[in-house]
C-alpha cells in the first residue's frame, strides 16, 4: 500500500479532512485536494495553515490562545515552533495573500480573528476564457530539450496525483493494479503497453 493510505488514518490531522472532501469534489478540485492532503504530511506549516482555515470557517472569532491549542491539538504541541506569536502571524500574512479575507475584531464581547464573507475573493468570471499570451511567449523561447522536461515532468505530476487518489479511493487494490488503472486513466494505456 502506499505511505499516503496509511498516514491518512489520523482523523484529526487536517489532511485527513481535506482528503475526505477531495472524494466529493468535481475532478479537478479533487486532484487538488488531494495534492493539499498529501503535502500537509510533509509539511508542517502547510497542514498548520489549513487547520488554521477549517478553524476560522466556522463564521466565529477566535482568541490567538484558543487558535494555539485547537491547532496544538490536532497537529501537536511543537507545530508552532518557539514563537507562535510569529508563526501566527507568518500564517495569517500568507493566507491573506492568497486571497482569503482574515479579520480580527477587538469588541470585548466577540474578541478574535474571524473570516469576512465572502471568505475568498473570487476573480469575475468571463464567459470566455482569455489566453495568457506572455505564458506561451515563454513557452515558445524555451530550447525542444526544455520543452520536453516540463512536458514529461507535467505527465509524472498528473501520474503522482492520479496513483494517490485512487489508492485512497480503492484501499483494498494492490499497487501494481492502482499504478495500471492511473496509467489508463492519465495517458489512455496499461503497463502492458509498454511492454
Amino acid at each position: 500500500m502506499f505511505a499516503y493510505n496509511v498516514v491518512m488514518t489520523d482523523v484529526a490531522h487536517p489532511a485527513a479532512k481535506w482528503a475526505r472532501d477531495a472524494q466529493q469534489q468535481w475532478p479537478e478540485s479533487s486532484l487538488r485536494l488531494a495534492a493539499m492532503a498529501g503535502h500537509m504530511h510533509s509539511d508542517k506549516i502547510a497542514a498548520r495553515r489549513a487547520a488554521l482555515i477549517d478553524l476560522l470557517a466556522d463564521g466565529r472569532p477566535h482568541a490567538r490562545e484558543e487558535i494555539w491549542q485547537t491547532i496544538a491539538a490536532q497537529l501537536g504541541k511543537e507545530c508552532w515552533g518557539k514563537l507562535p506569536q510569529e508563526a501566527l502571524a507568518r500564517d495569517l500574512s500568507a493566507l491573506r495573500q492568497g486571497g482569503i479575507r482574515i479579520a480580527y475584531s477587538r469588541r470585548p464581547e466577540i474578541c478574535g480573528y474571524y473570516l469576512q464573507y465572502p471568505a475568498l475573493q473570487r476573480p469575475s468570471s468571463h464567459p470566455y476564457e482569455t489566453v495568457n499570451w506572455e505564458l506561451i511567449n515563454h513557452i515558445r523561447r524555451l530550447s525542444v530539450p526544455q520543452k520536453n522536461s516540463r512536458a514529461f515532468a507535467a505527465a509524472d505530476f498528473a501520474l503522482r496525483q492520479k496513483k494517490l487518489i485512487l489508492a485512497e479511493a480503492h484501499p483494498d487494490w494492490t499497487a501494481e493494479r492502482v499504478n495500471t488503472e492511473a496509467r489508463r486513466q492519465v495517458f489512455g494505456v496499461s503497463t502492458d503497453s509498454f511492454a
